[in-house]
């Protein structure tokens, strides 16, 4: 029970994607339907199974080498064309084979669910000896085969929870890669904002400077205060130097050298004679 549990996840993954492989091929899945909802059949079930596959007209030869039979294929085996059935292969029942419309053919059939070990089998279409198994690849389906309603049933509730995280978990791997394109956004709107930042900074700097330049050319080297003080103060050191040139010449002592020694001797006596 437990091995059959864990496979239930497994399964539904191969069920679903099966089963839009045959939507998108033409048809290479058989689905099968029972007394109950659920891919799962107790021993004595009637169960029936359709798929429809296209056959081009070149190829509707192929029909005329029938009888095509379905048969109960265990674990994981597989039938083969041109190769002897494996063992435990269970033939169930005819493939029936009916134009539906064009190159579409409806493939049916219905038998008796055998009583085997509960397990999941695979159902193969192929004519006795095997020499065609499908008209484009292989014909196949699978169902599972229970010993109570109870096993059907959890089965079935396994399954239901499986697909409904499975959808969930698909929505969070959406949501997180939007949430990475949302922060790679983010990103690169922070990167433009600092550089739109840093060109008003520059623009801002460049006014400033545009502005102080015609300050500076028209402020005079001195302010004319400074250059009148500056002028007074030359025109008074000119006339203190003046001045002093004068007083000086004024005041200087007149020294008369006498054109004899008789004369600087009574100049000298003189000058003794006033000390």
């Amino acid at each position: 029970m437990r091995v059959r549990l864990g496979l239930v996840a497994l399964t539904a993954t191969a069920l679903v994607l099966s089963a839009q492989t045959a939507m998108a091929d033409g048809g290479a899945y058989i689905e099968f339907r029972g007394p109950r909802p659920g891919s799962h059949f107790l021993p004595g079930d009637d169960a029936s199974g359709t798929a429809f596959v296209a056959i081009p007209e070149r190829h509707e030869e192929l029909l005329d080498r029938g009888p095509f039979y379905i048969y109960l294929v265990p674990g994981n085996k597989w039938i083969q064309e041109g190769k002897a059935l494996p063992e435990g292969v269970i033939r169930l029942a005819t493939a029936t084979i009916e134009r539906d419309s064009g190159t579409i053919f409806e493939i049916s059939t219905s038998f008796t669910v055998p009583d085997v070990q509960g397990e999941y089998y695979t159902i193969q279409f192929c004519n006795e000896p095997c020499t065609i198994s499908g008209f484009r690849e292989s014909l196949s389906g699978q169902i599972s085969i229970v010993q109570t309603l109870r096993e059907a049933s959890l089965l079935n509730e396994q399954q239901r929870l499986y697909g409904k995280n499975w959808h969930l978990r698909r929505q969070v791997r959406k949501a997180n890669k939007q949430v990475e394109d949302l922060q790679l956004m983010i990103d690169a709107a922070g990167s433009e904002r600092s550089n739109l930042i840093q060109q008003i900074d520059d623009l801002e700097a460049e006014i400033v400077r545009d502005q102080r330049a015609p300050e500076e050319d028209a402020r005079p080297l001195a302010e004319g205060w400074a250059l009148v003080a500056i002028a007074i103060a030359v025109l008074v050191s000119l006339v203190a130097v003046t001045l002093g040139i004068v007083f000086s010449r004024r005041h200087r002592p007149t020294l008369v050298v006498p054109d004899t020694i008789a004369g600087l001797d009574e100049e000298l006596e003189d000058t003794l004679a006033r000390t």
